[in-house]
C-alpha cells in the first residue's frame, strides 16, 4: 500500500489538473443552478417591491386642492412615508442578494478551476513527498494545505452552496409561499387603489370646471379626500403584513445563501478532518 501511495496521489493530481484546466468540475453545475435560481427569486422581489415603492413615492407627491374661498392644498398620502421608507430599505437589501446571488453564478466556476489547479499541485507534491520521505518534513504541511484548500474550492464550495440553498428551499417553502403571496397581493393593491384606470397617478387639482362653481369643487374635494383616504387606510393596514412578508423573505434568502451553506461546509470540514486524523 505505501508503494501505492506515491501512484495515487499523482493519478489524483492529473485528474484534478485536467479538470481545472478545461473546466469539467461536475460539482460546479449545481452550484451555478442554485445560485440562478436565488438570483432569478431575488430579483423578481427586487421588482415587486420597487412597483410599490414607485407607486408610495408617486402618491406622496399627489397634491388634494380646493378652492373654496381661500385656496387650499394638501399632500394627504405624506403619512405613508415610514412605509415608503421601509420598502426602500428591504429593496436594496434584496438588491444586494440578487447581485451576490449573480456573482455567484458567474464566479462559482473560476473559482473551482483554481481550486482544482491547487488541489493538483497540492496531490503532486505529496506524491514527490511519498517517494521521498526522508527530504520532506517541511514540504509536506504545505502541500497538505494546498490539497486541503483546493479541494475546498473545487469541490466543497460548489457541492455545500447547492446543498445549502435546497435544504433552505425545502425548509421555508411553506414560509416562503404564504410570504409571496402577500407581497404580491399589495403590490397588485397598490395600483388599484391609488392609481388611476390605466395605472398611473393623477394629480386631483384645484381646476375650476365649467358651470360647478362653489359647490361642483366641493364635491369634486370630497370625493379626492375619499379616494385617498381609502388608500391611506389600506397601507397602513397592511403596513405589518408588508413589513413582515418582506422580513420572512429577506430571512429566507439569508438562510439559504449565508447561513446554511456556512453551518454544512464547517461541518463537512470537521467531518472530513476528523477521518484524516483516525
Amino acid at each position: 500500500m505505501p508503494a501505492l501511495r506515491p501512484i495515487l496521489f499523482l493519478a489524483a493530481a492529473i485528474l484534478s489538473l485536467v479538470i481545472g484546466l478545461t473546466g469539467t468540475n461536475p460539482a460546479v453545475a449545481p452550484g451555478e443552478r442554485s445560485a440562478g435560481e436565488v438570483a432569478s427569486a431575488a430579483a423578481t422581489v427586487y421588482v415587486s417591491l420597487r412597483v410599490i415603492n414607485a407607486a408610495l413615492s408617486a402618491a406622496q407627491e399627489v397634491e388634494l386642492g380646493a378652492s373654496i374661498g381661500a385656496q387650499a392644498s394638501v399632500q394627504p398620502l405624506r403619512v405613508l412615508e415610514p412605509v415608503d421608507d421601509t420598502v426602500e430599505r428591504v429593496a436594496a437589501a434584496v438588491f444586494t442578494v440578487a447581485t451576490g446571488a449573480a456573482v455567484a453564478t458567474v464566479g462559482l466556476a473560476p473559482v473551482a478551476k483554481l481550486g482544482a489547479v491547487a488541489l493538483a499541485l497540492g496531490l503532486a507534491g505529496l506524491a514527490a513527498c511519498a517517494v521521498r520521505p526522508g527530504a520532506s518534513h517541511g514540504v509536506r504541511p504545505v502541500c497538505m494545505r494546498l490539497a486541503w484548500l483546493g479541494g475546498v474550492l473545487a469541490i466543497g464550495v460548489p457541492l455545500v452552496f447547492a446543498a445549502g440553498v435546497e435544504l433552505g428551499d425545502r425548509m421555508t417553502r411553506a414560509n416562503w409561499t404564504e410570504a409571496m403571496y402577500q407581497l404580491d397581493t399589495i403590490t397588485e393593491q397598490a395600483g388599484l387603489i391609488i392609481g388611476a384606470e390605466d395605472g398611473s397617478l393623477a394629480a386631483i387639482d384645484d381646476a375650476e370646471t365649467d358651470g360647478t362653481g362653489f359647490f361642483g369643487r366641493l364635491t369634486s374635494a370630497v370625493d379626492g379626500a375619499r379616494r385617498y383616504a381609502g388608500a391611506i387606510e389600506y397601507f397602513w393596514d397592511e403596513a405589518d403584513t408588508l413589513f413582515s412578508a418582506t422580513m420572512t423573505i429577506l430571512g429566507v434568502f439569508i438562510l439559504r445563501t449565508l447561513i446554511l451553506p456556512a453551518l454544512l461546509l464547517w461541518a463537512a470540514i470537521l467531518a472530513v478532518r476528523r477521518v484524516l486524523v483516525h
